[in-house]
């Protein structure tokens, strides 16, 4: 598989808030079954939230860098003039999901608070972004 544009932004923002809200419902159905693994959970809620907030980006002509840190992307959409608010600023704790926590030698037990935070997190973000999108100030939103 040859992705197009390699290193380019691909997609329209409304894509990308679907994707967000796919692997938001794959961490909550993932959650109540205890054969998955509560660090696979908490990725699927990090993707949801950093899949959000680049939506939001894009929608706004906003560069940002193919990452996975979430305060790094918010502080771009900051400096981009996105206001930010407090719960989805929280959404930041999610970040050593991404990658750390995938793979075995974790330094710490992911519990049940933590997956409810996780999720409850990744939701409060697709809300924002959503009402973002919707207040149609950028492209394909």
């Amino acid at each position: 598989m040859n992705p197009k544009g390699k290193g380019e932004v691909q997609g329209l923002p409304a894509e990308w808030i679907n994707h967000a809200k796919s692997d938001l419902r794959l961490a909550q159905i993932a959650s109540k079954d205890e054969l998955v693994r509560k660090e696979q959970v908490c990725f699927h809620a990090q993707q949801a939230a950093e899949k959000a907030i680049k939506a939001v980006m894009l929608s706004r002509n906003i560069d940002f860098p193919l990452i996975h840190d979430i305060d790094e992307l918010l502080e771009i959409a900051e400096n981009g003039g996105i206001v930010i608010p407090e719960n989805v600023r929280d959404a930041g704790l999610l970040t050593p999901y991404a990658v750390e926590s995938r793979y075995p030698g974790y330094w710490f037990e992911i519990k049940e608070d933590d997956v409810q935070e996780a999720l409850q997190s990744a939701e409060h973000t697709i809300e924002w972004a959503e009402k973002e999108l919707k207040s149609g100030s950028g492209k394909g939103a």
